[in-house]
């Protein structure tokens, strides 16, 4: 019986891991590292949080569409965007993660080079205060947060 259970677990861990294999949302670390023509930013969320949304500002904070990311993978600690080639001219990045809380982490990134891998750890002190409620930090502690 126990067998049974194992190979029914294989197969819907397989299973889970092909969909999100094929489903693209996020670029894997690795096919980031590799590319040496495209530029990429290496998101990772070291804040203990699950994070819902993820926006990338550039300049004087105009958002960048196609850096946006909504319902990331609870199990992912870091993933890849690409920086599309119509800001190449920008060297600083701000990115904004958004927890199920709706509290946000903001972090600045400076002096990303033109092409490459550029890593950025977000963590606990990177909170912007202001979305910090008492209700959010309530919710968190409640939640066993």
């Amino acid at each position: 019986m126990s067998k049974v259970i194992t190979i029914l677990i294989i197969i819907l861990v397989a299973g889970f891991s092909i969909y999100y294999f094929f489903k693209g949302d996020n670029l894997s670390n690795d096919k980031a590292e590799n590319d040496k023509k495209g530029r990429y930013i290496t998101i990772v969320n070291k804040t203990n949080q699950i994070i819902n949304e993820v926006h990338v500002t550039v300049g004087d904070g105009t958002e960048i569409n196609k850096m946006t990311k909504e319902n990331i993978d609870e199990k992912t600690k870091s993933f890849s965007i690409e920086i599309p080639k119509t800001y190449s001219k920008y060297d600083t990045f701000t990115v904004i993660l958004v927890d199920r809380y709706d509290t946000e982490y903001q972090k600045t990134i400076k002096d990303v080079p033109p092409k490459g891998r550029t890593e950025i750890v977000i963590n606990k002190d990177d909170v912007v205060e202001e979305t910090n409620s008492l209700k959010n930090k309530i919710d968190r502690f409640f939640n066993g947060d």
